[in-house]
């Protein structure tokens, strides 16, 4: 029988054996993105409504068909996060970061939250982790954070990455581009899809994102489609080359994809996503662009930066597929007889201050504990013998090395970090 209670359509439980992976990845992001200067920034699950959907565009997905939306208590406007970045800038203005330094490097993880079809490594609430480049205009910023983008992935064991990239210019050179698109899609109209008519009157650029099937075989049937790269004026392509100069410098391989243009309003210039085509039609592996007028239009002075965000459970379900397995690691188990128990459960709490330990709580015999720590995969086995500890000793077992020493139990403790730091490993 069903139990009466199951999680939400959408969601789902992360047990400790999918964990275990889980914090894996986050400590080897932690290292890559403490090697790049990142400092974590965390922000609340909830925010005004208002913010997100200044920010993410009125006229997006996001605002129209996947906001979590509800009203408080107190009658305020609220929504869940569907993505980081306009939090971040909100933190960044109300803390004043801003005043503290020029440049700031920011990162940040957790539950977002969206409304959509639930699918493979898709949820309603999923976890991104978010890094955004606060404060430098210059285009070896939107080249680093590209760079710093892939290196996450490679920490995770990925190779071969294909970087898209695309320049959506500046407003001046979207409404030009508008207008292309515009006069470039008339012969179809009619035929588009009732969402992307709704957009080619308020946001064209937001045409090119649509998921429709129908509106891709309009696009094809019609061909050369206008690219945003040829209305750019000069500062906009001068940019532009740079960042791809910048790529060249730090041996990213790119491909240029005059369709991409992200599915937020907020950005500006470089635009870029990162694919894994061993995936097939489901590759994309998150990305993320400049947003030079965001932190504007929230209020603040001109402020430019340039962010991106990952969706971990789709990473990490890669990761599983391809038979990775988190690095176990090197646990000890406490085997103790009717006389030793007390001793074992003080030794346990010395050695739990340093090491992970396991330690029989029910009174169980020596068979049935010596049975239990082989199940329990734990490298070390401390047997707590009646006689060996009337001596002051207890046996160390080494499953790794197959050894086995008697040693004091105030010893146990540095035996076992010689051993640890032997393998480079920490329990």
């Amino acid at each position: 029988m069903a139990p009466k209670h199951q999680a939400p359509r959408g969601t789902r439980d992360l047990l400790p054996a999918d964990t275990a992976l889980w914090r894996w990845a986050e400590d080897a992001a932690r290292g890559v993105l403490g090697r790049y200067g990142f400092g974590e920034l965390r922000t609340p699950l909830f925010e005004d409504y208002e913010l997100f959907a200044r920010t993410s565009g009125e006229s997006s997905d996001v605002v129209q068909k996947e906001m979590y939306r509800f009203k408080d208590l107190g009658d305020r406007d609220l929504a869940l996060r569907p993505e980081f970045t306009a939090g971040v800038l909100r933190a960044y203005l109300e803390q004043g970061l801003g005043g503290r330094s020029r440049v700031h490097r920011l990162w940040s993880t957790g539950p977002v939250f969206r409304y959509g079809r639930p699918q493979k490594g898709r949820y309603r609430q999923f976890h991104q982790l978010n890094c955004e480049l606060i404060g430098s205009p210059a285009p070896g910023a939107d080249a680093e954070m590209i760079t710093l983008f892939v290196d996450l992935y490679e920490a995770w064991g990925f190779s071969d990455l294909t970087v898209l990239v695309n320049s959506v210019g500046q407003p001046a050179s979207r409404r030009a581009y508008g207008e292309r698109l515009r006069e470039w899609l008339a012969p179809v109209h009619d035929r588009l899809s009732a969402d992307s008519k709704a957009r080619l009157t308020t946001n064209p650029l937001r045409v090119l994102d649509t998921k429709d099937t129908g509106d891709h075989a309009l696009f094809a049937e019609l061909g050369n489609m206008p690219r945003l790269l040829d209305v750019l004026d000069a500062d906009d392509r001068a940019h532009w080359d740079a960042v791809l100069a910048g790529l060249e410098a730090a041996g990213v391989k790119y491909e240029i994809d005059h369709g991409l243009v992200r599915g937020l309003d907020y950005y500006t210039r470089t635009a870029f996503e990162v694919h894994d085509r061993s995936l097939g039609a489901q590759s994309a592996l998150g990305g993320g662009g400049r947003y030079d007028g965001l932190v504007e239009m929230l209020g603040g002075p001109p402020t430019p930066g340039v962010g991106f965000a990952i969706g971990l459970d789709r990473a990490l379900l890669v990761i599983e597929e391809r038979g990775f397995k988190a690095p176990a690691g090197d646990s000890v188990c406490i085997v103790a007889m009717d006389g030793t128990r007390a001793a074992a459960t003080a030794l346990a709490r010395e050695l739990r201050r340093e090491f992970a330990v396991e330690c029989d709580v029910e009174s169980r015999g020596f068979g049935a504990q010596m049975k239990a720590a082989g199940k329990s995969g734990a490298r070390f086995l401390v047997i707590m013998g009646e006689e060996e500890w009337q001596r002051g000793e207890v046996a160390l077992k080494d499953s790794k090395s197959g050894t086995q020493e008697t040693l004091a139990p105030s010893a146990l403790a540095e035996a076992l970090r010689v051993k640890t730091r032997a393998t480079g490993e920490t329990a």
